[in-house]
């Protein structure tokens, strides 16, 4: 079991940044004291911003969240776990990069 939460942790730390590529690339993504980027000029900023909203705290909600993925995923998943456990630790930190990039409409102008 300890193998699917450290796994499931990792990979969602891990997935934080193509996520946060791509959804710079077809949305966008907030960068670090600047603004909201989008188009493929918003991807290399959004690696960095990824990685700096993580030092403040993302990667360690991304990690939980992924660990979680990994138990579920080991929970339900019998004949390819390892498989579900990446598929449901990237699916697990969808969310977390999703809702940086509407964080705006949710608590307003920052």
């Amino acid at each position: 079991m300890i193998w699917y939460v450290a796994a499931g942790a990792a990979i969602a730390v891990i997935a934080t940044f193509p996520l946060a590529a791509l959804v710079a690339l077809v949305f966008r993504f907030p960068i670090p004291f600047g603004t909201y980027m989008s188009g493929p000029g918003a991807v290399v900023p959004a690696l960095f911003a990824a990685a700096f909203y993580g030092v403040l705290g993302g990667f360690l909600v991304q990690a939980v969240l992924g660990g979680i993925a990994g138990v579920m995923a080991s929970r339900t998943a019998a004949p390819d776990r390892r498989r579900a456990v990446l598929i449901y630790s990237v699916l697990a930190a969808l969310p977390g990069v999703l809702i940086l990039s509407v964080l705006d409409w949710i608590i307003g102008p920052w």
